[in-house]
């Protein structure tokens, strides 16, 4: 967190005759995501819509900015972004859901800015586990095949 104070101290007793010493502190600070995940909405199976989810928390203030990303190239249709929610600690949290039909080899990325970032945070999805079942599919039919002599 950042923070940047001067303050102007002065004294206040016209409240219930009490007399309180209040001390008016002018502070920003910024607090960067603390947190940046990306991860599919339901099971991955190739060439099954589905739904990928970038959540982002600890970051004060709202809002940050979500980009997306298939093979490279930056994507915006089927995004959603929603507006940012509060956490108990004063900080936020928000989430951007990108559609898509995966399919072997694709990988996608979510990246996001916010002030307090030097540089954007990138978080890259590739399902390994779809494509390694799907070659392991394609090798059991193969040996099959092999064996079987077809």
């Amino acid at each position: 967190m950042l923070f940047h104070t001067a303050p102007q101290c002065f004294f206040d007793s016209t409240l219930v005759r009490l007399t309180v010493f209040k001390c008016a502190l002018e502070i920003n600070f910024t607090n960067a995501p603390s947190s940046v995940m990306v991860y599919p909405k339901e099971d991955v199976e190739l060439r099954e819509k589905n739904t990928l989810i970038c959540y982002v928390t600890g970051f004060y203030p709202a809002p940050v900015n979500f980009y997306w990303t298939k093979n490279g190239e930056n994507v915006t249709q089927g995004t959603s972004t929603n507006v940012p929610y509060p956490n108990k600690d004063g900080s936020f949290n928000q989430f951007s859901r990108l559609e898509f039909i995966p399919q072997l080899g694709d990988i996608y990325s979510c990246t996001v800015k916010h002030l307090a970032l030097d540089q954007p945070l990138t978080r890259i999805w590739a399902d390994y586990f779809v494509w390694s079942n799907q070659l392991i599919r394609y090798y059991e039919l193969a040996l099959t095949a092999g064996l079987t002599g077809f």
